[in-house]
C-alpha cells in the first residue's frame, strides 16, 4: 500500500527570497508523497516568474490576479488539494526533515488524533536560531483533546513552544469542515479550525522531533498603526462570532471556555495593548464579555450583540 498523500499549501505575498528557503525545506522531507500548492497573491516581487519555472504533477501554481484576504486565499488553495493530510506553511517558515513523516505515522496509527504540532525553535531574518523552546514532552505523545487544549489555552508561554496554530498538521477533509473564516485584520482565523476539528473525544499529536522553525523578521517587529489595531480589535469580536457556533460538546466545559477566552484576550493585548489602553478598555471585563458570550446556556438579550458589529468603536 502506497502512502498516504499529504498536501503542503504554501500562501506568499511579496517574499521571494524567504519563499525560496521555505520550498527548500519541504523537498528536503524525507516523505515522498507530497502534494505542493503555492498560492500567489499578486505578489509583485518576481514570485511569479519564479514559480512559473517548477510547475510539475506535484507542484500546483496559483496566481491571484489580484491580492485578496489571506484567509480567502488559503481556504480557495485547500479546496484545490488532494491529500488525505494538510498543513499549511508560511511563506517564511521552515520545517525540519522528518516533520511530516513523523506527523504521518502518528495519524496513521490513530484515527481519533485530529491534531498534530511539533517543536517551535525560533530564527531571523538569516535563519540564525534565536531561541529554541523547552520542549512541551520529551518524547512524542498523543492526549486527549480537551485537557490538552484546556492546559494549552490557560498557558502564558505554550503558544511559543509548539508551532503556530496556523501550521497544524490536520486531516485535509476535517479542516475543511471548517476553514478560516475572513476576519478583520486576519489575526485569530487560524484558531477557529483548531478548535473545530476536535472533540472531547479526539487527541492532539505532539512530537519534540519534528521541528517548526518560526521566522521572526522585522516586518512582524514593527508598531502597529492604531487603524490596524482598531481593525484586529473588530477582528476578535468576529472570530467570538464564529466560534460558538463550532463548539460542540466543549460548550459545556467551563473550564475550556475560561482558557480559551484568557488566551485570546493575552494574544490581542499582547499584539494591540496600547489600543486598550488608548480606548481605556479594561481586559478582564472584555475577557468577561466573551466567556458570557460563549455562554450559550444564557439568554442572547443577556449579550450585547451589536457590540459584535464594531459598532462601538
Amino acid at each position: 500500500m502506497s502512502p498516504p498523500l499529504v498536501s503542503i499549501v504554501v500562501p506568499t505575498l511579496n517574499r521571494l527570497e524567504l519563499l525560496v528557503q521555505t520550498l527548500r525545506s519541504i523537498t528536503l522531507q524525507d516523505y515522498g508523497n507530497l502534494e505542493l500548492i503555492v498560492s500567489n497573491n499578486a505578489s509583485k516581487d518576481g514570485t511569479f516568474n519564479f514559480l512559473s519555472q517548477l510547475q510539475n504533477d506535484r507542484f500546483q501554481v496559483i496566481n491571484r490576479p489580484f491580492t485578496i484576504p489571506m484567509e480567502a486565499n488559503v481556504n480557495d488553495a485547500v479546496k484545490r488539494a488532494r491529500g488525505k493530510y494538510l498543513l499549511l506553511l508560511s511563506d517564511d517558515d521552515l520545517i525540519s526533515g522528518s516533520y511530516i513523516s513523523t506527523m504521518v505515522q502518528a495519524f496513521e496509527t490513530d484515527d481519533t488524533i485530529q491534531a498534530g504540532l511539533g517543536l517551535r525553535v525560533l530564527i531571523d531574518g538569516e535563519s540564525r536560531i534565536v531561541h529554541q523552546a523547552d520542549p512541551l514532552s520529551s518524547a512524542a505523545m498523543s492526549e486527549p483533546a480537551e485537557p490538552w487544549l484546556i492546559r494549552y489555552f490557560a498557558s502564558p508561554v505554550a503558544h511559543n513552544q509548539i508551532n503556530t496554530v496556523f501550521s497544524t498538521f490536520y486531516r485535509r477533509t476535517e479542516w475543511l469542515r471548517f476553514e478560516q473564516p475572513t476576519l478583520s485584520a486576519s489575526y485569530f482565523s487560524d484558531t477557529i479550525p483548531f478548535v473545530g476539528v476536535n472533540s472531547p473525544k479526539s487527541k492532539i499529536f505532539y512530537a519534540p522531533e519534528a521541528v517548526f522553525l518560526y521566522r521572526i523578521h522585522q516586518k512582524q517587529e514593527s508598531t502597529q498603526a492604531t487603524s490596524v489595531e482598531s481593525q484586529t480589535y473588530l477582528g476578535l469580536f468576529q472570530f467570538f462570532e464564529h466560534l460558538r457556533p463550532i463548539l460542540g460538546d466543549f460548550s459545556r466545559s467551563e473550564h475550556f471556555k475560561r482558557a480559551i477566552t484568557q488566551y485570546m484576550i493575552m494574544m490581542f493585548r499582547g499584539a494591540c495593548g496600547r489600543f486598550l489602553i488608548k480606548e481605556n478598555i479594561d481586559p478582564s471585563a472584555l475577557q468577561t464579555f466573551f466567556y458570557e458570550f460563549l455562554d450559550q446556556t444564557r439568554s442572547p438579550a443577556d449579550v450585547h450583540v451589536g457590540m459584535l458589529h464594531g459598532n462601538e468603536i
